[in-house]
């Protein structure tokens, strides 16, 4: 039985999630996998905030204390600078990191995969992209032998619910303010509302499948106006990859309704590859961040 110390980085959404998905499936982990999962330090800015279902006794304020006292990192604090510090230290210390931020990914993914391969070290980020949605994974290692020619969906499931919504007539504001109240939406949704969130994410699977420089990009959000679904669409084309993020109606999404995602990857030899679920919200992001936590401890290796 292997025992591995977690060090979690946040406790929000997501990071609560992680707890309480390791707390209800640890002894199946244990079984199944032999390992034994044990968050050691939790990483909160607030001693003080009611988390329910977490252990008050695993917070600490301090980066340093969760870093240095664990065998695995699993960061979910979002954002670039702070975050990308933290991973870096992970990383130097040996430690395996897992990620649920794609902001830090699209911005500093290629030097931290550098860094990770020279320490001898895994990055797993399969919740960084859909949620629950196995979309890494498939680009990674069940599509590793084809030459992917295009990757279309909708990756973002805070902006599919607020569309579903208005497509039932309600307007934007309530809307966006259910989603926020389900947890599909964070207290301010602008990431999510204005595309970046989607073309963050489309610039990480596009490093996956193309081994090409990026011509153009065009991203544009949702309003009150928008009507369809927010797609987002990379594809080869002259001299590199194009990637667009933009709301239109496409048929072949049409029955992808509320927080799910859902991608379909065309590739030269096995044709059209679809994958959809769950996107938005703690758990599926808990469950995807839970994966990599076993992949990165057990027979497969994610760098």
């Amino acid at each position: 039985m292997s025992r591995i110390r977690v060090g979690l980085l946040g406790c929000g959404t997501v990071g609560g999630g992680f707890v309480r998905l390791v707390a209800r499936e640890r002894e199946r982990l244990r079984a199944r996998y032999g390992i034994d999962l044990e968050i050691a330090r939790i990483l909160v800015r607030d001693l003080e905030k009611e988390r329910p279902g977490v252990d008050r006794a695993l917070l600490t304020t301090s980066a340093l204390e969760v870093i240095d006292d664990c065998d695995l990192v699993v960061e979910a604090i979002g954002g670039v600078h702070t975050a990308g510090s933290f991973v870096r230290r992970a990383i130097a210390l040996g430690r395996n990191v897992v990620t649920a931020n794609k902001a830090l990914l699209a911005a500093c993914g290629r030097e931290l995969f550098e860094a990770a391969a020279r320490h001898g070290v895994t990055i797993g980020f399969e919740a960084s992209v859909c949620g629950g949605v196995p979309v890494i994974g498939a680009l990674r290692r069940g599509l590793a032998g084809d030459t992917i020619e295009s990757i279309t969906g909708i990756l973002n499931g805070t902006c599919n619910y607020v569309l579903s919504r208005m497509e039932r007539g309600v307007a934007f504001a309530d809307a966006v303010l259910c989603a926020q109240e389900r947890g599909f939406a964070e207290a301010d949704p602008s990431l999510d509302l204005s595309g970046e969130d989607a073309a963050q994410k489309l610039r990480i699977l596009a490093e996956l499948a193309f081994d090409a420089p990026v011509r153009r990009e065009v991203v544009r959000g949702i309003d009150a106006g928008t009507r369809g679904q927010l797609i987002a669409e990379a594809r080869r084309v002259a001299g590199g990859v194009e990637l667009v993020v933009e709301p239109r109606r496409d048929a072949r999404f049409a029955h992808i309704a509320g927080e799910q995602n859902a991608v379909l990857i065309r590739g030269r030899a096995v044709g059209e590859v679809w994958l959809s679920g769950r996107g938005a919200g703690s758990m599926p992001t808990a469950a995807a961040l839970l994966s990599d936590v076993v992949l990165s401890n057990h027979a497969f290796h994610l760098t």
